[in-house]
């Protein structure tokens, strides 16, 4: 599981991008135990690899990936598109948020 990389907060574009594909892994995960669990097919979203050009493009896909598996599992979601990425205080507060819902999402899964 590779969910304890979606906490950090990326400071460096390497950073970001082993954060973006662990993130990524997370959300495949997650479908797939919706599939598994709850039969229910989610749409997937290019949420990998993180454009700096299109960051408005990632928040858009990313919270609708988190729209619907929270949907699935009953669980509140967050505005996930409210972060100014270039404000380092607005982005670790984006990242703690996100990654609880990752948790969550893994944790009522089991996986």
């Amino acid at each position: 599981m590779a969910l304890p990389t979606v906490r950090n907060v990326p400071r460096t574009p390497e950073e970001w991008n082993t954060w973006a594909w662990d993130h990524r892994d997370s959300h495949d995960r997650i479908r797939r135990l919706i599939q598994q669990q709850y039969n229910v097919q989610l749409l997937d979203y290019q949420i990998e690899p993180i454009s700096q050009q299109s960051l408005d493009i990632f928040l858009d896909n990313n919270d609708n990936l988190h729209n619907d598996m929270n949907s699935v599992l009953g669980l509140v979601s967050t505005d996930l598109t409210d972060v100014d990425m270039n404000d380092p205080k607005q982005v670790e507060s984006w990242i703690n948020l996100h990654f609880l819902e990752h948790f969550y999402a893994e944790a009522k899964l089991g996986g």
